[in-house]
């Protein structure tokens, strides 16, 4: 009997002990305490993870503070600095007393969507120390948590406020709740990204700043504490994967600010990054990115060496920081960053976007993207079906029209920019409308063809939902080769319902005035400060300009005014073009060629062609002449010596000398002896490049199924992706093969 009253008090004390002071594994519900002797490993092993302790720990010494500091810096402290750990309970109790209990939820973002952020520090803290709370002191933090976090609104910001509810329930051990608020938060999170590619329907300034700012980390950061929870289904999901892509390697410009698409503020407010003192990053997902991709991770590198300067930071003290980097003890695949792996984005075509980049790792390459959204609109899309934006030689080119907050109309110098205008007017964004009615729908077709990885690269998108009429919107990116500079030429195809209607073209220059160099023809647009200090905003001293130049001739040509890029102190009244052009049997084809120069990079001389059913225009670069030309591609046309048929022409000749081809449509001749092009029974999009050094000529072909026709001197084979297809007629100077569906690498010999 004795010895068992002596168990029976050894059970007590240890059982006590237990509830006070957990062993490893014995921890709170979101936090295990398995993994801080791996976590405290790291901090004395690893110079970045020491830093992040040495910065809680500092933080902590601070006193008190911005919430997110006080309960992340002191979490954090806690478990690295266990020595220490009452002073660390006592701020995080303070900090619970002062600002949680006392805090004011809304319904607006300011209001709910912001303080979200502070109770999901505030819940983490709560989950390392509570057991080191009397149980009635620990059950009024947990209600005060409870109020806040219920109160949070739900109806356009709804991630922030399920991923609250989702991680209380999980902190309170209830999973039935847990699993319902877990299936709402995953619905709301994937309203944020396109399943199939990741592209952003929210516009790219919003959806990098709030998936990369502190004060957005209950919604940007809980997924990883859902990873580290084991719910293994956020680093591997294609649409955040693509989206981390997209924010860090095609939202932005190669120098690292948003190209204006959706509710963006402005190109310097909104920065895929979260950065103090110039070196402490606050946010981790900039150096996180690894958790998702590789290539997400290079780009970010990009963006933090590139767009911030900063090639060495300290990502600071916050336990979800910590967490996010090192991991679990199980897994033991701590990450870290180095701006050494940093690596520009190349041109990439996803399904709702796409993204034509010069090939120099530069944060001088051009750039240019088009929007075309297959579904998925949220309240902060816009109706930019096919919409451009364009950034060059270190500055933005084109822009959309942003925002500067909900319902917020804009005045600059007496010129006014109305919400509805910004928000729901395509006549603010780079793209074409019909009888000068607005889009009806934020949803087109998307990217429907193109290749990339040529000295020509091109693009298709489509909208058969937005207009009265159907809009094939393309792209011709004459990358920077042979010696001479590259440009864009945007080709533009439009059925309309309506006899009589006409289309409007509207182009939105990142610059105040919009200087005519010929009047309905060419007009240049200088990137730079205004006197007075009036935006845009720029970030070079490059003396850029864009040469916009209306190859198919326009029926009249009006340039309008509006406000730009209020929010961030560079707001200016801003020029734009609006462009009619008519219509023929309810049919337009327009070409327009967008030039981007600066001190350095010279603008081509441009000049209009007009043959038959052909429009365009001749681009000179030294000794380079390029032709340009768009029809409907049903009749056959002719130029110097070319002969072709097709929407879509460009060839390019060195002193007379025959370089390359590209056409959209069903043949291309040039003028020599022997004759280099091809014939299609149906159209085909093709890039060919004659000067291939002896190896024969080669480029890309895109087909639906079709026979072709190769024209080429001695040409006897064809090869896709580099195996050689049956030949089905062969003559002298010319073979006929059937080329399947598909795109592929062609080269002819």
């Amino acid at each position: 009997m004795k010895i068992a009253k002596v168990h029976s008090k050894l059970f007590l004390a240890i059982l006590f002990c237990l509830t006070l002071f957990p062993q490893q594994g014995f921890s709170g519900n979101i936090i295990d305490t398995t993994d801080y002797a791996y976590w405290r490993k790291l901090a004395s092993s690893s110079k970045m993870f020491g830093a992040m302790k040495t910065s809680a720990i500092t933080i902590a010494n601070q006193g008190d503070g911005e919430t997110r500091d006080v309960m992340g810096a002191n979490a954090l402290a806690y478990i690295l600095d266990p020595a220490n750990k009452g002073k660390y309970i006592k701020a995080i109790q303070n900090k619970f007393k002062t600002r949680i209990r006392t805090m004011k939820i809304g319904t607006g973002a300011a209001t709910s969507s912001v303080p979200s952020h502070e109770l999901f520090y505030a819940v983490l803290a709560l989950d390392v120390i509570r057991y080191d709370l009397a149980p009635a002191v620990l059950s009024k933090y947990e209600g005060w948590l409870e109020e806040k976090i219920m109160a949070l609104y739900i109806g356009k910001w709804d991630p922030h406020a399920w991923a609250m509810r989702m991680l209380y329930y999980k902190y309170m051990g209830d999973e039935a709740n847990f699993q319902e608020a877990k299936k709402e938060f995953d619905i709301g999170l994937a309203e944020h990204y396109m399943p199939n590619d990741g592209v952003s329907p929210a516009g790219n300034g919003y959806c990098v700043q709030r998936w990369n700012s502190i004060e957005r980390a209950a919604k940007n950061t809980t997924p990883d504490i859902m990873e580290y929870m084991g719910y293994n289904e956020y680093y591997t999901n294609p649409g955040i994967i693509g989206l981390k892509e997209f924010m860090y390697g095609y939202a932005t410009a190669p120098f690292g600010r948003i190209l204006l698409y959706g509710d963006s503020r402005d190109a310097e407010g909104q920065r895929p990054w979260d950065v103090e003192d110039g070196n402490i990053i606050l946010s981790p997902h900039i150096v996180s990115a690894a958790r998702y991709s590789p290539k997400a991770y290079k780009y970010a590198m990009w963006i933090l060496r590139e767009g911030v300067g900063v090639s060495g930071g300290i990502l600071k003290g916050h336990l979800s920081n910590y967490l996010i980097m090192a991991g679990t003890a199980e897994n033991h695949n701590p990450i870290g960053f180095n701006t050494e792996d940093a690596a520009l984005a190349p041109s990439r075509l996803f399904e709702n976007y796409a993204a034509l980049k010069s090939r120099e790792q530069s944060t001088d390459a051009l750039y240019i993207s088009m929007l075309n959204l297959t579904g998925n609109t949220e309240y902060h899309t816009h109706y930019e079906v096919n919409a451009l934006a364009m950034a060059g030689y270190g500055e933005i080119l084109l822009r959309n029209a942003g925002y500067d907050g909900p319902d917020n109309d804009v005045t600059i110098d007496g010129v006014t920019a109305t919400f509805d205008f910004m928000h729901s007017d395509s006549e603010s964004a780079n793209t074409l409308m019909i009888a000068g009615e607005r889009h009806s729908s934020k949803v087109g077709d998307g990217i429907v063809e193109g290749m990339v990885g040529q000295d020509i690269e091109y693009c298709r998108g489509a909208s058969s939902h937005a207009l009265a009429g159907t809009h094939l919107r393309d792209i011709v990116f004459v990358q920077p080769s042979n010696g001479v500079n590259g440009y864009y030429v945007v080709m533009d195809h439009v059925s309309t319902d309506q006899a009589g209607d006409n289309v409007n073209v509207a182009w939105h220059p990142n610059a105040a005035t919009l200087n005519t160099l010929q009047n309905a023809t060419a007009y240049v647009s200088e990137i730079k400060m205004e006197k007075g200090d009036t935006g845009p905003h720029v970030y070079s001293e490059n003396e850029v300009t864009l040469t916009t130049f209306l190859g198919t001739p326009p029926a009249s040509v009006e340039i309008k005014r509006t406000a730009n890029q209020a929010r961030s102190g560079y707001g200016y009244a801003a020029d734009y073009m609006y462009v009619n052009y008519n219509t023929i049997d309810r049919q337009a084809s327009i070409l327009t060629v967008l030039f981007p120069g600066d001190n350095t990079h010279k603008t081509g001389k441009l000049k209009r062609i007009t043959t038959g059913d052909y429009t365009g225009s001749e681009i000179i670069q030294q000794k380079i002449v390029d032709v340009a030309l768009t029809s409907d591609g049903i009749s056959t046309g002719k130029y110097d010596s070319e002969i072709f048929q097709g929407e879509n022409i460009l060839y390019r000749k060195d002193s007379g000398r025959f370089i390359s081809y590209f056409v959209k449509g069903k043949s291309f001749k040039s003028g020599q002896d022997i004759q280099t092009g091809f014939k299609s029974d149906d159209p085909i999009a093709i890039y060919m490049n004659t000067a291939t050094d002896g190896k024969g000529i080669s480029g890309k072909i895109i087909s639906s199924g079709t026979k072709v026709t190769f024209f080429a001197s001695d040409i006897s084979a064809v090869k896709l992706d580099g195996r050689s297809i049956p030949i089905v007629n062969s003559e002298s100077n010319q073979v006929s093969v059937n080329v399947p569906e598909g795109t592929f690498e062609i080269q002819l010999l």
